[in-house]
């Protein structure tokens, strides 16, 4: 698939209009999963999964009788047990109040988005029900002049009065720290890439995030206690019919390899903390500060352009603050369901 490179930090285009099934809040917006809606409940309702019966119940009456109208077929908290360690890094606490109240919703598509979500804005205890957008990666211009793609102008322009970001100089007064670790929310990372995950046959030594409580915990354990397992350098929320991405690409169950497909996060990682002095490839901006890879986005089998689900990133974002990443890298479309994420990940110190 083609590479290009990609902005370091692009602006999340958050929109303030609700999207309905059909509708985009912005242009980045492609369409909405068919098959899932996102509910906030009210504060002081209290959710108790059982998933025995034949559709999971809440112990909520309301929401019980919609389970059953719609043939539920799950229904979770969307952030599952990442918000006890986020928690800890928040400075407004009541903020993972409010991430615990958002459930996820899954039911048979035929049951047509609309008339759902209708029925549960419906519920005296529903504060909020949102659709699920996807939205593309975003792309650059890139100019056709020879060297281009072989040379960094953009770090160093040796042009007479040609611009760039003045790279060196920043790096005669400090490099990159790795106690700041910069999250790539995209398509993965290639953590194998030499210029990424460094000669070390772990990729422990490299510009890649490790966590070592995982990386030297028992295996199959969530040994951190951030409802993830084996967490070692980050995690693949992607989790689609395996239809939907190329018959090579990894869609089915998010798992704990972030692996880039489609190596759109590749190229962010690269340009923000690629290896630098190592004789190959390129120079990363801030050399020194580690890549945390969450994959949020994939391609659709026979398209070249990336996509990413609004509540993989939103998963991902809470991720990555809750695991101490500084930064948090978004070269992609938006939409509002993002904004309770983006709130608790500012709150907790990052920068988007």
């Amino acid at each position: 698939m083609k590479k290009i490179l990609f902005p370091v930090l692009t602006a999340l285009l958050l929109g303030t209009a609700t999207a309905g099934a059909g509708t985009s809040e912005n242009s980045s917006v492609v369409g909405q999963v068919p098959d899932r809606v996102i509910i906030t409940v009210k504060a002081g309702t209290t959710l108790s999964l059982d998933k025995s019966a034949e559709a999971p119940r809440v112990g909520v009456a309301s929401l019980d009788a919609l389970a059953a109208k719609f043939s539920v077929s799950n229904m979770e908290p969307l952030y599952g047990g990442m918000t006890a360690k986020l928690r800890e890094r928040l400075q407004d606490k009541s903020a993972a109040d409010v991430l615990d109240r958002v459930w996820a919703i899954d039911f048979p598509a035929e049951m047509g988005l609309d008339q759902v979500k209708s029925a549960y804005e419906a519920v005296p205890e529903v504060e909020e029900v949102q659709l699920v957008d996807i939205c593309r990666q975003y792309g650059s211009y890139l100019p056709n002049d020879p060297g281009i793609n072989s040379s960094q102008w953009y770090l160093r322009n040796t042009t007479l009065g040609g611009a760039d970001i003045r790279a060196v100089g920043a790096w005669n007064e400090s490099l990159g720290d790795s106690n700041i670790i910069i999250c790539i929310l995209d398509s993965g990372v290639d953590w194998h890439h030499p210029d990424l995950g460094g000669d070390h046959p772990d990729k422990v030594t490299g510009a890649i995030w490790t966590n070592w409580t995982e990386y030297f915990g028992t295996p199959g354990y969530d040994d951190d206690g951030n409802g993830k397992i084996d967490d070692i350098r980050g995690w693949d929320f992607v989790n689609l019919n395996p239809s939907e991405g190329w018959p090579d690409e990894d869609v089915t169950d998010e798992d704990n390899d972030p692996m880039d497909y489609g190596s759109h996060g590749t190229n962010c990682a690269g340009l923000a903390a690629g290896i630098t002095d190592n004789g190959i490839g390129i120079a990363g901006a801030a050399p020194g500060c580690k890549i945390m890879a969450v994959r949020c986005g994939w391609t659709p089998d026979g398209e070249s352009g990336g996509y990413v689900r609004m509540d993989f990133a939103a998963s991902g974002m809470i991720y990555a603050a809750a695991n101490g990443a500084k930064i948090i890298n978004c070269s992609w479309g938006s939409s509002t369901l993002l904004s309770s994420a983006v709130a608790s990940a500012q709150n907790a110190g990052c920068l988007i």
